[in-house]
């Protein structure tokens, strides 16, 4: 499958994910649905937004370093579209439980920050 491919496929299924999530906002009430209602509110979020931060870091990345591979592009993007994602579900669900604290947010940042450096270090000394 070439770039052009993987990025309309991606794109389709992050819209299909982002309709799933509307209709888990508009079918079923998280407040006095059971726990499947979170669950499903959470995962189709997830899902979406991976999608939405894997398309739009890999166009940014495009039209920032024009010297790289494709395929470098599209790993760099997906990695950390995963990172950012479970930053916001992490949050969100801290939020929901009322625990949420700028200091929370502040360390849930700043270890996000550590994995992205330690994956890059680490792609570093694999070279």
């Amino acid at each position: 499958m070439n770039l052009y491919k993987y990025l309309i496929v991606l794109s389709i299924c992050t819209l299909v994910a982002w309709l799933a999530w509307f209709l888990v906002l508009l079918l079923m009430n998280p407040f006095s649905g059971t726990i499947l209602t979170l669950i499903l509110f959470y995962i189709t979020l997830a899902l979406a937004l991976i999608g939405t931060f894997s398309v739009v870091g890999y166009i940014f990345r495009a039209f920032i370093k024009h010297d790289e591979l494709a395929y470098k592009h599209v790993n760099v993007a997906s990695r950390q579209s995963v990172l950012l994602t479970l930053l916001v579900i992490i949050t969100l669900v801290l939020q929901s439980f009322r625990v949420l604290m700028w200091w929370n947010l502040l360390l849930l940042i700043i270890a996000t920050a550590f994995m992205e450096l330690f994956f890059i270090s680490y792609k570093k000394s694999n070279r």
